[in-house]
C-alpha cells in the first residue's frame, strides 16, 4: 500500500495528536509523518495509530506445540513436562515444517501490531547434522513475513551444569569455532534493511560459565547486543547456588 493515511489519531512520540499523516512510498516504507496537508488516500476513522511493537524474546518454532505441550494428569505439569514436549517436538520438525511454523509465528506477530522481533534461536541443526542449516531459515521464515528481525544467535553446550547435552538437545549443541564462524556466515547473509545479528547464551545450566564471559566479550568485539535466559526456573537457580554459591542472576 502506497500514499497517505490519516487516522483519528496518532501517537507522536510525546501524545496522542490529531491530524498528523502518515506518507508511505510505493516498496511499503514510511517516507514522511507529520502536519503533511495532503489529501489522504485512507481515512482511519474511530482508529488511532502507533508505533509497531516489539517482542524482544521469541522462540518462533515452539509455536508447533499448541494443544502438544499443556495437558498432563492432574498436578504433574511443570516446566520440566512442558520441556519434554518440545523435546518431543523439535524431533518432528525438518527444514520445512520449521520454516513454514516460523514464518506462521511472525505473520500472526505482524497481525497483532508487532513489526520486529529478537528471535531467542538456538534450534540451529537439522536431523543430518550438525549444520547450521536451519539458522538460514529462520531468516528466510522473517523476510518471508515480512518482519523486521534481530536473529540473537544462541550458544548451548550442556543439560544441566556440568551434565552432558540429552538426544533432543544435540541439535541446539554449538560452542567454540563453530559458533563464532556460523556468526561470521549469518553475518554476510543478513539483509541490513530488516535484518540484525546478535550473540545470546542460552542459560546458565546450558553454557559453562568461562563460556558466558568468552561470549560477552566477542559481542562486545563485534558491537552485537548480547541476550540471555538468566534464570527460568527453581531448580536451575538450586542447581547455581550449589555450584557457583550464588544465584545466576547474583553471578
Amino acid at each position: 500500500m502506497s500514499g497517505v493515511v490519516e487516522a483519528d489519531l496518532t501517537w507522536t512520540g510525546e501524545r496522542f495528536e490529531a491530524g498528523v499523516q502518515v506518507a508511505i512510498g510505493s516498496e511499503g516504507r514510511i517516507k514522511a509523518v507529520g502536519r503533511l496537508g495532503r489529501p489522504a488516500d485512507r481515512r482511519l476513522e474511530r482508529r488511532a495509530l502507533l508505533p509497531g511493537l516489539v517482542s524482544a524474546h521469541s522462540h518462533a518454532f515452539q509455536r508447533g506445540l499448541r494443544g502438544r505441550g499443556e495437558r498432563f494428569p492432574h498436578g504433574a505439569g511443570s516446566f520440566w513436562t512442558w520441556r519434554e514436549a518440545m523435546y518431543g517436538l523439535v524431533e518432528s520438525l525438518d527444514g520445512e515444517r520449521f520454516r513454514r511454523v516460523c514464518a506462521q509465528t511472525f505473520r500472526e506477530m505482524l497481525d497483532a501490531g508487532i513489526t520486529a522481533v529478537g528471535e531467542f534461536h538456538y534450534l540451529h541443526h537439522s536431523p543430518d547434522g550438525p549444520d547450521h542449516a536451519f539458522d538460514r531459515l529462520v531468516l528466510d521464515a522473517a523476510a518471508e513475513a515480512g518482519i523486521r528481525i534481530a536473529l540473537l544467535s544462541t550458544c548451548y553446550e550442556t543439560e544441566g551444569i556440568g551434565r552432558p547435552l540429552e538426544a533432543a538437545q544435540r541439535r541446539f549443541a554449538t560452542s567454540g569455532a563453530a559458533f563464532l564462524e556460523s556468526l561470521d556466515r549469518l553475518q554476510q547473509e543478513l539483509d541490513p534493511s530488516t535484518q540484525s545479528l546478535g550473540i545470546a547464551a542460552h542459560s546458565v545450566r546450558a553454557v559453562p560459565l568461562e563460556e558466558i564471559v568468552r561470549l560477552h566479550q566477542e559481542a562486545t568485539r563485534r558491537g552485537l547486543v548480547f541476550h540471555m535466559h538468566v534464570a527460568e526456573q527453581r531448580r536451575e537457580v538450586e542447581e547455581c547456588v550449589e555450584r557457583y554459591g550464588r544465584s545466576p542472576l547474583a553471578l
